[in-house]
């Protein structure tokens, strides 16, 4: 939020704003996100002076600098697996993330590190490829 003499409070448009300004094409979007976020229309907005609707312009560029955007944090080790059905590419690209990880561990350490995983569900470790230390039963899914 900032606060522009002669205008009022300049604001980023919340979502709803911002989906029926996706819209608008061109410099109607520019300006229609510039005179959303004073509260105008854009005919009140274009009828501002020049230099205010500079102001407003800068004030928009400041709040959307990436200097205002916290930082995320740092990523997790451990792979997240989403909850509820999965799809087929879903449920191949984290059996090649266990195979890589079983392949990488000693004889017998699988097991305890699929226990330290949160939310890997041991069932769904117990499809063929993974029982056992000998080869993958269904090589095309590894692949």
């Amino acid at each position: 939020m900032t606060e522009i003499e002669g205008v009022g409070t300049y604001r980023l448009p919340n979502q709803w704003q911002g989906q029926r300004l996706r819209r608008l094409r061109g410099d109607e979007r520019h300006t229609a996100v510039l005179a959303i976020g004073c509260g105008m229309t854009v005919r009140q907005f274009n009828k501002l002076p020049a230099d205010k609707q500079q102001e407003v312009h800068k004030a928009y560029l400041a709040l959307m600098s990436p200097s205002n955007v916290v930082p995320l944090a740092e990523p997790a080790a451990t792979r997240a697996i989403p909850r509820g059905h999965l799809s087929d590419g879903q449920k191949l690209a984290i059996g090649r993330w266990l195979l890589h990880h079983k392949a990488s561990l000693p004889h017998g350490h699988f097991g305890p590190w699929l226990d330290k995983q949160d939310g890997v569900l041991a069932g769904f470790c117990e499809a063929p490829t993974f029982k056992g230390d000998r080869a993958p039963v269904n090589e095309h899914i590894a692949a």
